[in-house]
């Protein structure tokens, strides 16, 4: 099963979201530094860089817990 199918309704409009930068978030569940960030569509420019999403739980704990990984 792959992360995008279990996404849930309620954060359907996240599907579209790229892969764009690696672990820079913690699980909530495993609570490990191994969350990547999304693109994301509300970016303004700042001077400290790209404002990334940051899921909740990541990729590994959403298949294994089979939830969605922006729900809490």
């Amino acid at each position: 099963m792959r992360e995008i199918e279990l996404i849930c309704d309620k954060h359907k409009q996240y599907k579209k979201e790229t892969f764009m930068s690696p672990c820079r978030g913690r699980c909530h569940l495993c609570k490990k530094k191994k969350v990547h960030g999304y693109s994301n569509p509300d970016h303004i420019s700042n001077p400290f860089g790209y404002l990334y999403l940051i899921p909740e739980i990541c990729i590994d704990c959403s298949i294994k817990k089979n939830k969605c990984m922006w729900c809490e």
